[in-house]
């Protein structure tokens, strides 16, 4: 595919609302509304020769050594650690023509197994990256987990370099999108991988320029038989809503004519239908169902005056390692002190405090985004005396919480 400007230019205009007739409207669009956007748009100017101004050229400048940083990075982690597969970022990024630039936020990681994510874990704080924070789940019986780290940028204007390492693919929508721990067969492709994992996106936020050219290029790098297994995913993996609307968004951008899901609205209501009573399934037990709702319209940033005082309830009522144990998600805040003994994270808890030792540190756990600084005070330090009456959770304490 010929990804010109005058391309990227229509594909921005439909993913946003704006006028995009000329270079000043262009540039205040796509900084407003596409940021991420910016640095493909300006490349593909500089690759067709149009004089940017220093400031474009700066901005593309940085975009371009950001990703260069996280190339060499990936090589570095994967080299030191075999049991790693990339997602999203370069590997999209590679299909892109010579010269134009896929501005990434951060680098995004599966471990094949938790031993593998601890090991990358802690060779990335060896290079000196830092913890920010990770999350703990239940999927199919088994702790989940996924950590994140940062390392400041050398221009303090600049965003910091993010990386995120997780033992499973996604989550799911904590409703009725079911959570993928591993994807197999032709699933494991690249092309069917990135696409997959670019839909489960949609329900944080809606499709933006960016998503919409992966696609693209996603869908014309599948080979022979690719097209049907990516279809038999979106249908099995309960996204055919998302991806009806991105084929509208490719097909409207004038990006190609990517074929819809056999059965077209038949089978995407089918999925719709699916995916409600799959979500409604939760409120079998009111409380947990209600939890799992709550803390999903705390995490996409839309709960009302309503929601927030029935959360601030659920949070007295519900503790941290049942609740994750009964498929809620626990946030982890990095606590200072040695390294925990231990060779996998393990749950703990004691009267109101919840917390996971991991090999490369201690983290405080909330189902909620507050932690009071006396849990931290109290935490923190020697974590092999965090108290007499500690004890690592249960799987039965399930039970009595929800």
């Amino acid at each position: 595919m010929e990804l010109t400007s005058g391309k990227l230019v229509e594909t921005l205009a439909t993913c946003s609302k704006g006028p995009a007739d000329e270079p000043a409207e262009i540039v205040a669009l796509v900084r407003q509304a596409q940021p991420s956007f910016a640095a493909t748009l300006y490349s593909a100017w500089n690759a067709e020769g149009t004089e940017l101004s220093p400031a474009l050229r700066e901005e593309l400048e940085a975009g371009r050594a950001r990703v260069d940083l996280y190339r060499s990075v990936a090589a570095s982690v994967m080299s030191a650690c075999s049991g790693l597969t990339t997602i999203k970022g370069l590997e999209v990024a590679a299909l892109y023509p010579p010269g134009l630039v896929r501005y990434m936020n951060d680098l995004d990681f599966i471990a094949s197994s938790e031993h593998d994510l601890w090991q990358a874990v802690s060779f990335l704080l060896e290079d000196g990256w830092d913890l920010d924070t990770a999350t703990f789940s239940h999927i199919g019986g088994a702790l989940q987990v996924m950590v994140s780290l940062r390392r400041e940028n050398e221009d303090r204007y600049q965003l910091p370099y993010g990386i995120e390492l997780a033992t499973y693919y996604t989550l799911g929508n904590q409703g009725g999108i079911p959570p993928v721990p591993r994807l197999s067969g032709q699933w494991t492709t690249p092309a069917i991988k990135n696409t997959l994992m670019l839909l489960h996106e949609r329900y944080e936020q809606p499709f933006r320029a960016r998503d919409v050219v992966d696609a693209a290029l996603l869908h014309e790098s599948l080979r022979d038989g690719e097209l049907d297994a990516l279809h038999r995913g979106v249908v099995t993996l309960g996204l055919a809503v998302e991806y009806s609307e991105l084929v509208r968004l490719i097909r409207a951008a004038g990006l190609g004519s990517p074929p819809r899901i056999p059965g077209g609205g038949w089978t995407t209501a089918r999925v719709r239908a699916r995916r409600l009573a799959r979500g409604a399934s939760f409120f079998a037990r009111p409380l947990r169902g209600t939890a799992r709702h709550l803390q999903r319209r705390l995490m996409m940033g839309a709960p009302g005056r309503v929601e927030s005082m029935l959360w601030a309830a659920v949070q007295r009522r519900v503790h941290v390692v049942p609740a994750v144990r009964a498929g809620m998600l626990a946030f982890g805040l990095p606590l200072d002190g040695p390294r925990p003994d231990v060779a996998a994270a393990v749950l703990c808890r004691r009267g109101e405090l919840a917390w996971a030792d991991t090999p490369v540190g201690r983290f405080l756990l909330t189902i909620g985004d507050e932690v009071s600084q006396s849990a931290v005070d109290e935490l923190s330090g020697d974590p092999r005396t965090p108290g007499d009456d500690a004890h690592q959770a249960a799987p039965e304490a399930v039970e009595q919480c929800l």
